[in-house]
């Protein structure tokens, strides 16, 4: 009987221990994410190094192309880079040549050019 409620207080404190370290590593997450920031790049700016990093660049819709699955952007601030945003099943993405956009997306190479492909894409005049 003692055991019974030894055990039972163990099992209690141990809750409790576990919701604590829960709340605070997630308060801990959560500042921590506040202050991650991707530094805005110049187009001409972006190199070879910067394979597989987020960049984020800001620019003007030069080109534009469009299917149900992907839409390709020559993006222009003086240079140009390839912008790839892939498309949601049920996402709507209203862009159009000549809109100016804040672009958030990982450089990648693809035949031999650099391009980013688009995670997260604003219109922003």
């Amino acid at each position: 009987m003692i055991n019974d409620k030894f055990n039972r207080m163990k099992e209690k404190d141990l809750l409790k221990v576990a919701l604590i370290c829960s709340l605070v590593g997630v308060t801990v997450l959560y500042l921590l994410s506040e202050n991650i920031e991707i530094k805005e790049k110049d187009i001409e700016k972006i190199t070879l190094d910067d394979i597989d990093k987020n960049v984020k660049v800001e620019g003007i819709v030069k080109d534009l192309f469009e299917n149900d699955k992907v839409m390709i952007m020559g993006i222009e601030q003086p240079q140009e880079i390839k912008v790839v945003l892939f498309k949601n099943k049920n996402e709507s993405i209203l862009i159009n040549k000549g809109n100016n956009l804040e672009i958030i997306g990982k450089v990648e190479e693809y035949e031999g050019e650099l391009e980013i492909i688009g995670h997260r894409v604003r219109v922003i005049g």
